[in-house]
């Protein structure tokens, strides 16, 4: 006798499980990444990038795979949480993934472009985070608002660094203000040279 006798239910139960899995997945992504900076391939591995002035690189998709054991025992008992535990561990692997590329290629982007930030011995978080801050450029959201960069820590270091820069006088306050501000101003200025390139959306005819 066939291990599965009852096919079409075994098709059901995949779809179902993969198809939590996959939800999960995404909520998780979307913590990390814009679901309007996501984009979706229907076929191929690779792509090119607009040409910049560090140069044309070609991109390519990257697999990211995750083993579950299922024990037969298990299987047998209807132990049912152990299908509810194998989801979560499928989840936070694939998470653990992502995380791992999307960091790594962040890393690579910067040491190229050469828009990082060493931190010296008697240098402060907060001075860091300042220095960071001025290297970034901010963008504009769809309501045409600008859009303050995300911070990106692991648990340890994000709280030092919350409360050095909680620790700071009026002084570094005052600094960082104006940076937020220049910045801020820049990527308006930005945003109206980028729109002016562009026609109205609609102009009456003229006769």
């Amino acid at each position: 006798m066939a291990p599965f006798r009852y096919r079409s239910r075994n098709r059901e139960f995949n779809e179902a499980f993969t198809g939590q899995v996959a939800s999960e997945l995404q909520k998780r992504r979307d913590e990390l990444i814009s679901p309007r900076n996501a984009q979706k391939f229907s076929h191929g591995r690779m792509w090119k990038t607009k040409p910049t002035e560090h140069g044309d690189d070609a991109g390519e998709m990257q697999a990211h795979s995750f083993e579950l054991l299922s024990r037969f025992d298990d299987t047998v008992n209807h132990d049912l949480s152990k299908l509810v535990g194998a989801k979560h561990r499928l989840v936070e692997g694939m998470t653990g993934q992502f995380r791992a590329s999307l960091y790594q290629t962040i890393s690579q982007s910067t040491e190229k472009s050469g828009n990082t930030v060493f931190v010296s011995p008697d240098q402060s978080p907060a001075e860091a985070f300042l220095a960071a801050l001025e290297m970034i450029e901010f963008g504009i959201d769809e309501n045409g608002e600008v859009s303050l960069p995300q911070i990106h820590m692991g648990r340890e270091s994000m709280d030092k660094t919350i409360a050095d820069l909680e620790a700071q006088g009026p002084e570094f306050n005052a600094r960082l203000e104006q940076v937020k501000a220049e910045k801020s101003e820049l990527a308006r200025q930005r945003e109206s040279e980028r729109l002016s390139r562009f026609p109205p959306a609609w102009e009456p005819d003229s006769f």
